[in-house]
């Protein structure tokens, strides 16, 4: 799964962006520090991110919450989780400037969808292995291509580019990681999209603080 968590989820972002290329809303552009010194940062950033605050939200969402949910049927807990995840999200957008939205009327239905569409991805991912660790690249290489993929890009409107369309919560990417999800869950076992009735029933086990490891879905 980690070939798919990279290279799966950089494809997105850049065929997303590379589609806007061909149209008069943007243009390709060198970024500064040339393609070479953008590629190798874009993989330190993955591996910073992959291994510190994505990991540690990915603990929190898919590693705990997602395991918890799962009794609701799959589909229900990625849902759940999903929209848990977004919410979490809502001081850092409402109280800093770190996560620009634009105008929040249009934005912040935008970035619920994002991060619902990227739950499912990142939590099929996670099933799929019974590792955080695809969830985490996954994630981590989202955070940093966009960035990096809208310093390839030059644009006369960059809030409708970068912000609505392209970027962090654009349409093009919400569209781009429910594909990635749908892809990824033909790997599923089927069956397991109703709710279970039986407490018992095998399930990921939520990580802990003295157990790293995930056990595999039987």
């Amino acid at each position: 799964m980690w070939p798919i968590a990279f290279f799966g989820t950089l494809a997105i972002t850049v065929a997303a962006t590379a589609a806007f290329w061909a149209t008069p809303l943007a243009s390709v552009t060198a970024p500064a520090g040339g393609i070479l010194n953008s590629a190798v940062g874009l993989v330190i950033q993955v591996l910073i991110l992959a291994t510190t605050f994505a990991l540690a939200e990915e603990i929190g969402i898919r590693g705990y919450l997602l395991p918890k949910l799962l009794p609701l049927g799959r589909k229900r807990a990625l849902l759940v989780s999903g929209l848990v995840w977004a919410t979490w999200h809502m001081p850092l957008i409402f109280l800093t400037s770190l996560i620009p939205v634009g105008n929040k009327v249009i934005g912040m239905p935008l970035f619920y969808a994002a991060v619902v569409a990227g739950s499912f991805f990142y939590g099929y991912l996670r099933i799929a292995s019974g590792s955080l660790w695809p969830a985490s690249i996954a994630h981590a290489v989202h955070n940093s291509a966009w960035g990096l993929m809208v310093a390839f890009t030059a644009t006369s409107s960059p809030v409708l580019v970068n912000s609505y369309l392209l970027g962090d919560s654009g349409i093009v990417i919400t569209v781009g990681a429910a594909l990635g999800a749908v892809l990824v869950s033909r790997m599923m076992p089927r069956g397991d999209d109703k709710a279970r009735h039986d407490a018992t029933s095998p399930v990921l086990e939520p990580v802990t603080p003295t157990a790293a490891a995930v056990s595999r879905q039987v």
